[in-house]
């Protein structure tokens, strides 16, 4: 109950940036089912996981100049942000390290 009344405050409160750390999914990943949909996760494509941002839920992610809108369409276990591959090279993040982003929901 208590995780539901926050995530319910989460989603009500207004939109805001929050600075997170952006990691790349690991290749390993490409064609296996992800959390939402079941559908195979295409490593070149855009989307992005999150630990507890609902699925389905389209957040803008910002690096440097650049933003791009991403579905979140897994969950991750850390508190950061996974980009598929494709998301990550349009926004400039390096594909093998981190980087911070802002993310604004």
């Amino acid at each position: 109950m208590k995780r539901l009344l926050l995530l319910l405050a989460i989603l009500a409160a207004p939109a805001q940036a929050r600075t997170v750390t952006a990691t790349v999914y690991d290749p390993w990943y490409a064609g296996r089912p992800d959390y939402c949909t079941g559908r195979p996760f295409q490593f070149w494509g855009v989307s992005a996981a999150h630990a507890w941002l609902p699925c389905g839920t389209r957040v803008t992610v910002t690096h440097g100049s650049r933003s791009l809108v991403v579905p979140i369409r897994d969950r991750c276990d850390c508190n950061s942000i996974d980009l598929s591959a494709g998301a990550a090279y349009r926004l400039g993040v390096p594909l093998d390290g981190t980087a911070q982003v802002q993310i604004n929901h």
